[in-house]
């Protein structure tokens, strides 16, 4: 299921943003988010979740988060920083046009570093973070931990294509993919607001 950031929280799937590109000679090994202990919010209208033969697609997908507050918003050496995602809401959702319920539960993290020449975000999904069933078959499939990214980030929007993979077990049947684990990636446009700025 693949992925922008929060309002009092709102960051969402979809979502993610942090890529480490080392470029020679522009290595930072510092990230420092502003602003500090602000309520975000992240949306999308169009995430998706491709895997062979099938797509699932979300127009209504929102995150709330607060940045870290000061000093945790700046990390004087590499690592990035993380902001906590604690209420990610996916709906309006299909699988290969079937409509489909999406149940978000745990703590979805992103992580934004500027360990490189730019900013990039990682969009870490918990063990069982999210939850798709087929009312129409019965079928469903459970979102295992996952990393989309890294991922370039501009202010204050993150564009992920095929970055990351996306784990996931379905049950099988209906218009789910066959019974049993499998990997799909993540596309997709996430929206801050306000836009969070990540810099060396």
């Amino acid at each position: 299921m693949a992925t922008k950031v929060l309002n009092r929280g709102s960051a969402v799937l979809a979502v993610a943003a942090v890529a480490t590109l080392t470029a020679a000679g522009m290595a930072y090994a510092s990230t420092t988010i502003t602003p500090a202990n602000t309520p975000v919010t992240a949306t999308s209208s169009d995430l998706r979740i491709l895997t062979p033969g099938y797509t699932m697609r979300c127009t209504n997908v929102s995150g709330t988060g607060t940045t870290p507050a000061a000093p945790g918003n700046v990390n004087p050496s590499t690592g990035g920083i993380d902001i906590n995602i604690s209420s990610v809401s996916l709906s309006s959702c299909t699988l290969n046009g079937q409509p489909v319920t999406v149940a978000a539960s745990g703590t979805w993290k992103l992580k934004v570093d500027h360990d490189g020449a730019s900013p990039q975000g990682s969009l870490i999904i918990p063990a069982g973070g999210a939850v798709v069933t087929v009312p129409s078959s019965g079928c469903s499939i459970t979102v295992g931990a996952s990393t989309i990214g890294p991922l370039p980030y501009a202010k204050p929007s993150v564009t992920a294509s095929n970055s990351g993979t996306v784990n996931f077990n379905s049950t099988g049947g209906g218009v789910c993919p066959p019974a049993g684990p499998g990997t799909a990636a993540l596309t997709g446009k996430l929206t801050f607001s306000p836009g969070v700025d990540v810099t060396p």
